[in-house]
């Protein structure tokens, strides 16, 4: 049995932080559900964890993904507990200890109290708020079905933030591997080598090739250290500046979808992308012209916009978007032909949101087989650079007895 400390709210508003036994999560949940609390943050206890979230939460200031994938479910709870909009925005901004986001929801409270929308407080923060995530809103409170939207919503937001995190969680080993391999070819440059280098500094030419390259490396990097940085820095510069530009986003759009082993994970990113924002629109009620619409603009990528206007001018004549899909070079068969299926039976929306699962677990393959194969590789250039610096400095050693003094 673990120990879970909670943040509920009971059916007048009052707030209860507790801790309770239970096997796991889930079952927290329930037994803080049959206690008669609306559970809204369930966390394992750790020690010294509140010591740690307070100065986490110190040193964060800004709002991120995180955050208001938090924030979407737990409005959801309490909108499911028969709370109002606005007195269920006043207890979560009571209850976070973020400042900036405590501002927010302060600040979206006020505007739903003064008679404005949420989807129109929502409006306000483009930067929080990305725009299908301000146009489900509107699409629930037109249709009368917010509490479904937001916990859709809720959803769509974890989803990706799983994915994300999965993500991030394989590359720390090969980022690891690289900061101390590199760290460690560094040291053996600047430390190591030279020291090997004044020995020999009187024998001139008579030094083997491999330990001349490798003596020229070291003072290159000892001495000139700061040109190579700014070579890097400036080259990254560059290529970030271009890249922004309208020529130099599209040749790169084009290029990510063709590189070998990446090119795959893009495009399998991509389709995941797609069908669970689209899914999501079309289940919270937005119009599919519309849906599209706003997918064009959210996905970030010129060829997926571009199939996506072929999709949405079909649409509209009529055609369904089936065959644009079909004609692309980024949806897999696979993908499109369970979009037909979805649309023959009339749960499109459903079957995006399969489709999306099934590329999520796709992508999250595809990310473990890289690192499977990029593992070795990097153990394999380190040893290769770590070895020629041991066999440059081993040959100059050997052939000691053989130059002239």
């Amino acid at each position: 049995m673990d120990t879970y400390r909670f943040e509920a709210t009971t059916r007048k508003g009052n707030i209860v932080t507790d801790t309770i036994e239970a096997a796991n999560e889930r079952s927290a949940i329930d037994r803080i559900q049959d206690m008669g609390f609306f559970p809204i943050k369930v966390t394992r206890a750790v020690d010294n964890e509140g010591v740690l979230n307070r100065f986490l939460s110190t040193i964060r200031g800004g709002i991120n993904e995180k955050d208001i994938m938090t924030f979407t479910y737990q409005l959801g709870v309490l909108l499911e507990a028969g709370f109002t909009l606005d007195r269920s925005l006043s207890i979560l901004s009571d209850l976070t200890e973020k400042k900036k986001l405590k501002e927010l929801l302060q600040d979206l409270m006020s505007q739903v109290r003064s008679g404005k929308s949420f989807s129109d407080a929502l409006a306000k923060f483009p930067a929080v708020f990305p725009v299908f995530f301000v146009n489900m809103m509107k699409a629930g409170e037109a249709g009368g079905f917010i509490e479904d939207t937001i916990a859709r919503m809720a959803i769509y937001l974890e989803n990706s933030q799983a994915l994300k995190e999965d993500v991030r969680s394989a590359l720390i080993y090969p980022v690891l591997l690289s900061f101390v391999g590199g760290a460690a070819v560094i040291i053996l440059l600047t430390f190591v080598v030279p020291q090997f280098s004044k020995i020999f500094i009187d024998m001139g030419e008579t030094l083997p090739l491999p330990t001349v390259i490798l003596i020229m490396i070291s003072n290159a990097l000892i001495k000139s250290w700061w040109l190579l940085l700014l070579l890097a820095f400036g080259g990254a510069a560059a290529i970030k500046k271009y890249v922004k530009t309208e020529k130099g986003r599209r040749y790169w759009d084009k290029l990510k979808f063709k590189l070998p082993l990446f090119g795959k994970l893009y495009k399998e990113a991509a389709v995941s992308r797609f069908a669970r924002t689209f899914g999501t629109l079309l289940g919270s009620g937005v119009p599919i012209l519309n849906a599209l619409q706003i997918v064009k603009g959210t996905l970030g990528s010129d060829k997926i916009s571009e199939i996506i206007s072929s999709v949405r001018e079909a649409t509209r004549k009529g055609r369904g978007i089936a065959e644009p899909l079909r004609n692309s070079e980024i949806f897999p068969p696979l993908a499109v032909h369970m979009v037909t299926v979805g649309e023959e039976t009339g749960r499109l929306d459903e079957m995006l949101i399969k489709i999306a699962d099934r590329f999520d677990s796709e992508v999250r393959t595809t990310v473990k087989r890289m690192l499977a194969l990029l593992e070795p590789i990097l153990i394999l250039i380190m040893g290769i650079v770590v070895g020629f610096i041991v066999i440059a400095m081993l040959t100059a050693i050997f052939s000691i007895n053989e130059l002239p003094f």
